[in-house]
């Protein structure tokens, strides 16, 4: 073990690429999208509207994302555009399968840093 100014400095585990905001919106958008989009294949005829569903879950995820990363978590526009526009692309995916299971995964570790980052500031003070 090292010194308890050294131990706070280091994290085993990385803060998540994205806020937890962001994650659970991803979640949230990809499950209300998902009922839509099993109902839209449910017909002939609304298999017509499944491109559309898809690029406005995907606009949705996109803004949702992109406006928590600049006005929670801080991003600059540049970082927040393009994190937005990467789980907007993982949201799109047709179905509750890619956007809930990497929004679980990123919550998770965010919530994982967060019991770190507690245990880390127990030990040191």
């Amino acid at each position: 073990m090292g010194h308890p100014s050294t131990l706070n400095q280091q994290a085993i585990i990385p803060p998540p690429p994205v806020h937890p905001l962001s994650s659970l919106a991803t979640i949230a958008i990809d499950l209300i999208w998902g009922m839509v989009e099993i109902a839209a294949t449910l017909s002939i005829a609304a298999l017509l509207a499944l491109l559309p569903l898809i690029l406005t879950c995907g606009a949705v995820c996109f803004i949702a994302v992109t406006l928590v990363q600049h006005y929670v978590a801080h991003d600059n526009w540049r970082e927040s555009i393009a994190k937005g526009f990467v789980m907007g692309i993982i949201a799109a995916v047709p179905y509750s399968v890619a956007g809930t299971s990497v929004g679980v995964i990123l919550l998770g570790w965010a919530g994982i840093h967060g019991f770190e980052k507690k245990i880390r500031n127990l030990l040191t003070s």
